[in-house]
């Protein structure tokens, strides 16, 4: 599906990387164009599905269960969510406040409000499981099915979007949706990774162009988004999200709801300028990648591949032949029978092949991967780290 300008409607756009990820039948889409809008200068991901396959997607595929965890997030995170709450509680002091959570996950960003004295917490989250364990672990309400679907009588005082709009093919309806929820000067906070430092962030080649993340946005493209939405910032500061060994670029912002006003349009020549630099260098990162996962594997003619996210998927157009890979294991069940370029996707409980070397194919949580391997599966097979 070709898109407009997801933040000003504008037809025309410029082309900068075609993004390929070799994932056959199990994910959305084998590939798409990454692109700026010609008016605005906002980058985005062109020639994708509909946002109704977006939502299936999300709630027949979500990865964000922590099932291995029963729904409990990792320390990392609750470190990272209240960050979120403290750079929210200046701008909500009634701790009777309605808050919505979109995307909640299974409510540990929700469950570090609570501790931070708000009371009147709910989410909304496309998986049923998230919804199940966010009751389980913390008694928060939580309704399993995507944003556009949400029905509320009442209105939020505050809308949170973490890490969410950079998932989102109609930005444009879902902020209408937001604007519906809210009351009059409600508040809305977002955080989005930031576009403007990702060359200065590379940890893994193109690793920003997931199947996921499919809006690149820079402080300027996220005002022009808001503007058109009638939304007005109230405060905005660059951050980092470290929740894995991996550190990426954020941006935490807040905003009021506002009543109609003429739209005032931002050109993001910077952010374009970013966009460019960062294919750039992952271009070169990415050849780099290939004589790294040459020389790792000189000599094994067979690897077990610990991971099926956009890693594995970029691998596989990397110079790791098929042919070469046992199998592929991951710990979301809901991967589990299908096949990722031909290859078998797995419970780690099917490794016990000793002898067949196991590949950790990402950079945020290989050493976290390294320690289940041997401490969890008490596995003695080789580990191979490309990091």
């Amino acid at each position: 599906m070709a898109r407009n300008c997801p933040a000003c409607a504008c037809s025309k756009r410029r082309f900068f990387y075609e993004q390929h990820f070799h994932n056959k039948t199990l994910a959305l889409m084998e590939k798409y164009d990454v692109v700026s809008c010609a008016r605005c200068g906002f980058a985005y991901a062109d020639n994708i599905p509909s946002q109704a396959a977006f939502n299936r997607y999300y709630s027949q595929m979500s990865k964000y269960e922590f099932s291995d965890k029963r729904g409990e997030v990792p320390a990392s995170h609750l470190r990272h969510f209240k960050k979120i709450v403290d750079f929210i509680k200046p701008h909500m002091l009634d701790r009777k406040a309605r808050i919505l959570d979109v995307g909640c996950s299974t409510g540990g960003l929700l469950s570090v409000f609570r501790r931070s004295g708000y009371e009147r917490l709910s989410g909304v989250d496309p998986s049923r499981p998230c919804a199940k364990a966010a009751k389980a672990l913390y008694g928060i309400p939580v309704t399993p099915c995507n944003i556009f679907d949400f029905h509320e009588d009442g209105k939020f005082d505050l809308v949170v979007l973490s890490a969410v709009l950079e998932h989102v093919v109609d930005l444009h309806a879902l902020l209408e949706k937001i604007g519906g929820l809210l009351r009059e000067q409600g508040m809305l906070f977002i955080e989005v990774p930031d576009a403007d430092r990702f060359d200065a962030y590379i940890t893994a080649p193109f690793q920003q162009f997931s199947v996921e993340h499919i809006n690149y946005f820079t402080r300027r493209s996220l005002g022009n988004l808001l503007e058109r939405a009638f939304f007005e910032i109230v405060k905005v500061r660059a951050d980092e999200n470290k929740i894995s060994e991996a550190i990426d670029p954020d941006i935490f912002l807040i905003a009021r709801k506002m009543g109609g006003r003429k739209t005032r349009l931002c050109c993001d020549d910077f952010g374009v300028r970013k966009i460019r630099s960062y294919v750039a260098r992952c271009s070169q990162e990415d050849l780099a990648m290939k004589k790294r996962v040459c020389d790792k594997l000189t000599g094994i003619k067979k690897v077990i591949v610990w991971g099926a996210g956009t890693h594995t998927q970029r691998l596989l157009g990397a110079g790791l032949d098929p042919s070469r890979v046992f199998f592929i294991a991951d710990s979301n069940p809901r991967y589990w029978g299908k096949r990722l370029n031909g290859i078998p996707v797995m419970s780690p409980k099917g490794i016990h092949q000793e002898k067949i070397p196991i590949l950790i194919s990402t950079y945020s949580f290989q050493d976290e991967i390294a320690g289940q391997i041997k401490e969890g599966l008490k596995l003695k097979n080789k580990i191979i780290k490309l990091y």
